[in-house]
């Protein structure tokens, strides 16, 4: 075969795979995925009590209980692909999955290449540390090793605001940033509040513990750009959930207490400062 003729062949696989790409990635409809009979669902999977396995197996938590909930509202069946913090939005934006439901926080950055559904609960930014630290706020953070997962609101957070001296450690998801701080090689870690309780179940009670708030963030379904019919059945199924009281009930089963009161669009910056949490 001649460099031309390979060079062709080549262009046309290329041509092919990308207009294949392209082709599952474009914007979703409602009508589209109740004729696929499938919802696909990108969770994170490690990530209690958001997503993980039980003690019989079963993958189960609030995004995965509320992923099939969507999917009895829609009449399909659910399939969850896991996803980490790291690729979820390439894997919703690729085509893999048609709504990611994976402690996925309203931020302005994303905002900017997702669209997001109204938020459906709250999750507060915390870093987490020995119990007998020292340690209430930034400034206390020189020479203090920190993990984080990368690209995160955490990473985010400390990569601003971090004193001279702090040693920022990025990690792929936040199951091997928890381990890196049971396991000694970090003294302080990143995370959502929910972890604190796990981090004892595994480490030991009074060993960890919250040392500082961040913000609240409000997580949201996210779905591809140019998706708004998607996104407006989405955040109208959590306006109904949130009135018929499945979606407090399922808040108060996997995090405890009571939903805090959230905002009504997923437009606009939805984290509040440290101040504003009450």
């Amino acid at each position: 075969m001649s460099s031309l003729k390979r060079f062709a062949l080549a262009t046309t696989v290329v041509l092919a795979a990308l207009t294949t790409t392209l082709a599952a990635a474009s914007a979703q409809t409602v009508d589209s995925i109740k004729k696929g009979g499938v919802l696909k669902i990108g969770s994170q999977v490690a990530q209690v009590p958001w997503g993980f396995t039980d003690s019989s197996g079963k993958l189960t938590g609030f995004d995965i209980e509320l992923g099939e909930m969507l999917a009895k509202d829609l009449g399909v069946k659910a399939v969850v692909t896991p996803v980490t913090s790291s690729n979820r939005v390439a894997a919703l934006l690729t085509g893999q999955v048609d709504v990611l439901a994976a402690v996925m926080g309203i931020f302005a950055d994303r905002q900017k290449v997702v669209l997001f559904s109204r938020p459906y609960t709250t999750n507060d930014t915390i870093y987490i540390g020995k119990t007998s630290a020292n340690i209430k706020g930034w400034k206390d953070l020189k020479g203090v090793r920190v993990g984080v997962p990368r690209g995160t609101p955490q990473d985010i957070a400390i990569t601003k605001a971090a004193p001279e001296g702090a040693i920022i450690q990025r990690f792929d998801d936040d199951a091997g940033t928890v381990q890196a701080l049971i396991a000694g090689q970090v003294d302080m870690i990143g995370g959502a509040a929910t972890q604190v309780p796990n981090i004892a179940q595994v480490a030991g009670p009074g060993k960890f513990e919250e040392k500082f708030v961040v913000a609240r963030a409000f997580n949201a379904f996210a779905v591809r750009p140019g998706s708004r019919e998607w996104a407006d059945y989405l955040s109208d199924f959590v306006k109904r959930k949130l009135a018929s009281g499945e979606l407090p009930a399922l808040y108060k089963k996997w995090i405890g207490g009571t939903l805090a009161e959230m905002p009504t669009t997923g437009e606009g910056e939805a984290a509040l400062p440290i101040e504003m949490v009450k």
